[in-house]
């Protein structure tokens, strides 16, 4: 089974502070949205006599503009909002399984209850049907397949815009819905279906694997 984590990195803020600022002026913006332009020795004394530090937030304006503040508060806020946003951020999988334009029955039931049990698990998924050598010239068989699995899958998911083609690849992509889930989950416990028995695993050639943010 392949896997690809696919990562990314903010750069960390930075702030200029207290003797690091060495412009003759800045503009100080207050608590309450009032702003000032000082002399920045004057500036750095006013932070001093309130036991603050004069903080650079923008660096690039003329004159640059600085806040009075605790610099250790403001970084400590500021890790906890990104350590927040961060909890809230929801990790998806998505599910890749390749098919071919002639794949047979089974071939495509198998595959397309694995697609099912990822899309019921919350993951997106996408289908690719690729065309070997002179296959590609049956673009009609490919897109005929792209429709029944639409169909196939369509009691757990959406499909995410039209199958698309790229050289010889042809792309579906499946979004789990919650309601269509729920709804087929209660029609089961309704109709006291067994519970679904466990698939046979998939080659490694045929699942691959992205983690996405």
């Amino acid at each position: 089974m392949k896997k690809q984590k696919v990562t990314t990195q903010k750069p960390k803020l930075t702030y200029r502070v207290n003797e690091q600022i060495r412009v003759p002026e800045v503009r100080i913006i207050f608590p309450d949205g009032t702003q000032q332009v000082m002399k920045t020795i004057d500036a750095k004394r006013v932070a001093e006599e309130r036991n603050q530090d004069l903080i650079e937030v923008q660096p690039n304006a003329v004159p640059p503009v600085c806040k009075f503040d605790n610099l250790g508060k403001l970084l400590y806020k500021m890790d906890k909002r990104d350590k927040d946003l961060k909890k809230k951020q929801k990790t998806t999988t998505l599910k890749e399984l390749r098919f071919h334009p002639n794949t047979d029955k089974h071939d495509f039931d198998f595959k397309s209850a694995h697609l099912e049990e990822f899309l019921r698990k919350g993951n997106r998924v996408r289908a690719t049907i690729v065309f070997l050598g002179r296959s590609i010239i049956y673009k009609d068989k490919g897109l005929e397949l792209a429709e029944r699995l639409t169909e196939r899958l369509s009691v757990v998911s959406t499909r995410d815009g039209d199958p698309k083609f790229e050289g010889k690849k042809l792309f579906v992509y499946f979004e789990p819905d919650k309601k269509k889930i729920d709804a087929y989950d209660r029609i089961r416990a309704k109709t006291n279906q067994p519970p679904a028995a466990p698939l046979a695993p998939l080659s490694e050639a045929d699942l691959i694997e992205e983690t996405e943010e």
